[in-house]
């Protein structure tokens, strides 16, 4: 009998301790799920503070490539007649060889920004965002923002090559006729030059309209894409 007294009181006692025990489990394991739900809330935060800057990059790049796109198309005009009466620059209308005067010494580049993406890949924020289609959409459009930018500017290099070989070709009173000559002699002493003359027969295979407009449509449905998953 004492045996059996014995192991009730143990039974009873171990009852409290139990729920007791239970108690303090679901309170740790309740504080840890809203540690948790309160820790991927701030990651989020930090996912849509970070792709509303990407957002406003490529809104940036984007008006950029359009500016840069006008220019180059408004040049593409007065080469494509150039190439077409390249010996004879006299058949060209003389307004228009005025108009496009300053198209011939102009020169462009894209100076994109890519901050935001960096600092993006290199702060671990990519890990919470589930969607990895557009991570990989992003990645890409970025990568074609960039093919255009170093196009276009190796296009701006090797006709800045060309004009400064004329330059430095041609005697001093050349010089004269060019820079203060009729309208004529200002594109037809560049044609001279052999450096000039084969950008402009083949700087319009440089880069294409095909590849502007890609990119252009890449970068529009990218921020279409963010501003649909609410950042």
């Amino acid at each position: 009998m004492r045996k059996k007294n014995n192991n009730n009181w143990r039974g009873l006692g171990l009852v409290p301790y139990i729920r007791e025990l239970s108690i303090v489990i679901i309170g740790v394991l309740i504080t840890l799920l809203i540690t948790n739900i309160l820790s991927d809330r701030a990651k989020q935060a930090e996912v849509k503070r970070a792709l509303t800057l990407v957002k406003i990059e490529l809104e940036e790049n984007l008006h950029q490539i359009e500016w840069v796109q006008q220019k180059w198309e408004t040049e593409q005009r007065i080469y494509g007649l150039i190439r077409q009466n390249m010996d004879h620059i006299e058949n060209i209308a003389v307004d228009t060889l005025w108009k496009y005067r300053k198209v011939i010494g102009d020169k462009h580049s894209l100076a994109i920004v890519t901050d935001s993406y960096e600092v993006l890949k290199s702060s671990l924020l990519m890990q919470y965002i589930k969607d990895k289609d557009f991570l990989s959409e992003l990645s890409k459009t970025y990568g074609i923002i960039g093919l255009i930018s170093r196009k276009l500017n190796n296009y701006s290099n090797i006709k800045g090559n060309g004009i400064d070989h004329m330059i430095n070709s041609i005697d001093k009173n050349n010089l004269e006729k060019w820079t203060n000559g009729t309208v004529y002699d200002f594109y037809n002493i560049p044609l001279r030059d052999n450096a000039f003359r084969l950008f402009v027969y083949t700087g319009n295979s440089l880069i294409s309209i095909e590849e502007f407009e890609e990119c252009k449509s890449k970068t529009a449905s990218l921020i279409n894409e963010i501003k649909k998953q609410g950042y």
